[in-house]
């Protein structure tokens, strides 16, 4: 359930094969401008991709996309989104491991979702109907499913107490 998380070469690869579309188990299309101005439309392959192009692809589709969702959800709060915010200091080191235990616990309980829900209403509703959606559809990866306890859900951000 776990998302594991430069030379030249790397770069011109990375870009090859943005630009010729990555395939994916879902077919998730992004449009990604790339720094010259071309336009590439890509399907998305996360777990089959490198730490450089994982990077990469971080740094030019999902970083924009998640920090105006933040920004506009919270513009004091998310003034100023960057790595760290969904990183923490993995994004210092070079990491990027998640789920990520400096952002807030999930709840181990009923209960505590719960009080969570009430308590922080307007947070939980972004989290579930605006970010975790789009994550997941960036990643080319399905939205969590209680069912079948498969797919992108709080847990890839987040640990629980």
């Amino acid at each position: 359930m776990k998302i594991a998380l430069a030379t030249l070469a790397l770069v011109f690869a990375a870009s090859l094969i943005l630009s010729i579309g990555i395939a994916s188990s879902n077919g998730t299309s992004h449009s990604i401008i790339h720094k010259n101005g071309m336009k590439a439309d890509t399907t998305i392959d996360w777990a089959g991709m490198s730490k450089a192009d994982k990077k990469q692809y971080m740094r030019d589709v999902v970083m924009p996309k998640m920090k105006t969702l933040l920004h506009d959800f919270d513009t004091t709060k998310y003034a100023n989104v960057k790595c760290v915010t969904c990183h923490g200091n993995g994004a210092r080191t070079g990491e990027f491991k998640m789920p990520n235990p400096d952002l807030p616990k999930l709840p181990g309980t009923k209960a505590g979702w719960d009080s969570l829900n009430n308590g922080k209403a307007a947070m939980m509703k972004f989290m579930s109907k605006t970010m975790k959606p789009t994550m997941a559809d960036l990643l080319g990866i399905k939205q969590y499913d209680m069912k079948t306890g498969t797919g992108f859900g709080c847990g890839n951000c987040h640990t629980s107490e």
